[in-house]
């Protein structure tokens, strides 16, 4: 456990040295949300509420899923594996005495907790405080919230960890990596806007796919519109995608272990 608090403390610590891309990520990132929250205002006019959701549910809602969403931006674990692979030092880390997906999952964390700190709550306060968002009703339901976040962390992980291991293969994954987390990831995930709002078939889709436990379980966790046995629900495929994506990230991780050992390093 210690080694890898160690990897993930090392990528804090590296994630310091780039101040000018915090402050350029976070302008980006609040530049956004105020241009969803004044479109969402805009398309409130004259409507008490749309599925359920009045206006400040649905501002609550984006601010939530918006904040959530800065994961995508800064996990950056395909691309960490990609550049191992091209540059050769994916063999030095395979020849370490550890686990490789552990490892990048250490490493995803200490990055990924600046962004918490840096960006995330900052941006979330400062829209809070603005927009006079609602909390949660109960503390119970935030710690179930940050649960939900938790495990939607590691879905979004495991995804990228096996876009990732990809590049032992193709090399080049970045044009496999935008299609499926920049594209379906966001359209499915219920980012852009609840997926109470999805015509039919778009909600049978998001359904069956992993994206919707990264963001839309946890922020309808937290604007209440998940509640009860729902919630349970919610936890538990959660849970499932979490034990399900992993496993093939392991298997996927030890096909490409063996690829390069039969191709001699």
């Amino acid at each position: 456990m210690k080694t890898y608090l160690a990897f993930a403390g090392k990528a804090f610590q590296k994630t310091l040295a780039y101040r000018f891309e915090l402050w350029a990520e976070l302008f980006i990132n609040v530049m956004f949300m105020f241009i969803y929250v004044y479109l969402w205002k805009a398309l409130y006019t004259g409507r008490a509420s749309v599925e359920g959701y009045d206006l400040n549910d649905i501002l609550t809602y984006i601010i939530v899923s918006q904040t959530l969403l800065t994961f995508n931006f800064t996990l950056r674990a395909a691309r960490i594996i990609e550049d191992k692979v091209r540059t050769g030092e994916v063999v030095t880390d395979l020849m370490k005495p550890i686990d490789f997906q552990l490892m990048m999952l250490a490493t995803s964390v200490g990055t990924s907790s600046h962004t918490v700190l840096f960006n995330m709550l900052p941006k979330f306060l400062l829209f809070f405080v603005i927009l006079s968002i609602s909390l949660p009703p109960s503390i119970l339901t935030v710690c179930i919230f940050i649960i939900s976040v938790i495990l939607g962390y590691v879905i979004l992980f495991s995804i990228e960890f096996l876009i990732g291991i990809l590049a032992f293969w193709i090399v080049e994954i970045r044009g496999i990596y935008f299609v499926v987390v920049w594209g379906i990831s966001w359209l499915f995930s219920g980012y852009f806007l609840p997926l109470e709002f999805y015509p039919n078939i778009l909600a049978k889709i998001a359904a069956v796919l992993p994206f919707r436990a990264v963001i839309y379980f946890p922020t309808a966790i937290y604007v209440g519109r998940l509640t009860g046995q729902n919630i349970a629900v919610a936890l538990l495929i959660q849970l499932i995608w979490v034990i399900v994506l992993m496993g093939f990230g392991r298997l996927g991780y030890r096909a490409a272990f063996r690829r390069l050992v039969i191709q001699g390093g």
